[in-house]
């Protein structure tokens, strides 16, 4: 299949929130990211991480009906509504009749049930933002990417690599597999011990897509099992089995869609301890591995005002 040029560019990330004061906080005063008013005083405001805008605005706007709480919805300029449209169409995209966009800009949204629960507003236009950076050292360099849990990679594939034209960064599979000991203890001779073959725990494991936008990666996941675990997304210390069991468990709670932001930070470690000084609790109080060589850390959705953040920090690959 000839690769096609992507539909557009990332406008920004949009996130609903029910308190937008704690969100100020939490972005701007916590996390250390660039704030910015939009001028016509709606209730919203938009804080930046690297390039990418994230657009925050109240649970009761009418912005916020199209997407879920938390990581709500990704808006894209494009050079014309009706290529979009177009485009979406042959993608096998469905539209929203609602043309109404962020700040009152006209914009087309997809149908989220044809985009992977994800709503995908178009716009032509930008919006000028002037950000306020924070006084302390930035924690954050970027958006690293987009968590999305799905239901079928290769369905994912076809409608952001093959439709929309982002490229596939790289594939990923995590597998988890149970390791037998044996231990002889004789009350003479001491205690020996042989490690045995590793089981593959059936069921248990994720693969991966990462698609480039051109600012972060959408980071697509599809659970090799079903929810065996009960814990919640971001409630307990993450494992192979902890998080295919929460993603597919989410996905059985609210069907297909976004899940987290990740920020990249050039130091895991000071970012653990700086958002942990302004009273976030962290699912991983220390670094563990993630995709693509990382180390990572979730930050505790129930002091985060619901919405699931975690840090990525890993060296670029050639």
């Amino acid at each position: 299949m000839k690769k096609r040029a992507p539909v557009g560019s990332i406008e920004h990330v949009g996130v609903t929130m029910k308190d937008l004061r704690a969100a100020r906080r939490l972005f701007h005063e916590t996390l250390r990211l660039p704030i910015a008013e939009y001028l016509d005083k709606e209730d919203a405001f938009a804080v930046k991480a690297g390039n990418t805008v994230i657009r925050v605005v109240d649970a009761q706007s009418n912005e916020a009906k199209h997407g879920r709480s938390g990581v709500s919805h990704v808006a894209v300029r494009v050079a014309s509504l009706k290529e979009a449209a177009d485009r979406c169409e042959d993608a096998g995209i469905s539209m929203d009749p609602d043309q109404a966009g962020s700040n009152g800009r006209r914009a087309i949204w997809s149908d989220p049930k044809t985009t992977l629960g994800i709503p995908l507003q178009f716009v032509e236009q930008g919006v000028e933002l002037k950000f306020q950076a924070h006084n302390a050292a930035s924690l954050v360099e970027r958006v690293d990417h987009l968590g999305i849990a799905c239901h079928d990679g290769k369905v994912a594939s076809d409608i952001y690599v093959n439709g929309l034209g982002w490229p596939l960064e790289c594939t990923q599979t995590d597998s988890e597999f149970l390791i037998p000991m044996e231990i002889t203890s004789n009350d003479k001779y001491g205690v020996a011990s042989r490690a045995g073959t590793p089981i593959p725990t059936i069921g248990s494991g994720l693969s991966a897509l990462f698609v480039w936008t051109g600012e972060f990666d959408l980071e697509i996941m599809q659970p090799l099992g079903p929810a065996k675990l009960r814990a919640p997304l971001g409630s307990v210390p993450g494992s192979v089995g902890q998080d295919q069991g929460a993603i597919a468990r989410a996905l059985d709670a609210r069907g297909e869609g976004l899940l987290h932001i990740c920020f990249k930070t050039p130091d895991i470690r000071g970012a653990i301890k700086a958002v942990k000084d302004h009273g976030i609790k962290m699912i991983d109080d220390q670094p563990r591995p993630g995709a693509r060589g990382s180390e990572i850390a979730f930050m505790d959705r129930r002091t985060t005002e619901g919405i699931l953040l975690h840090f990525a920090e890993r060296l670029p690959v050639d």
